[in-house]
């Protein structure tokens, strides 16, 4: 199966980067399809964020903080 990484911003869901397709053996069939994944990166994008710091909790949900997926690097995995 074809994959294709599209990394979009978390908040906002605004596309941030379309990655190549990593083709597989049926790539360019009939019938085939890509599989799209989805990585969630930053906040939002220039077109959503506002300059009032304050102005992400007036998004519907936003009691709590959505996580970007990556984390701080302060803890190793052993």
């Amino acid at each position: 199966m074809c994959y294709q990484v599209v990394e979009r911003y978390s908040v906002c869901r605004c596309l941030y980067y379309k990655h190549a397709i990593d083709p597989c053996q049926a790539y360019g069939q009939r019938g085939h399809v890509i599989q799209e994944k989805t990585v969630l990166v930053g906040y939002a994008c220039g077109s959503h964020s506002s300059h009032r710091p304050e102005a992400a909790y007036d998004l519907p949900g936003a009691g709590v903080l959505p996580d970007s997926g990556y984390g701080s690097g302060a803890y190793s995995v052993r």
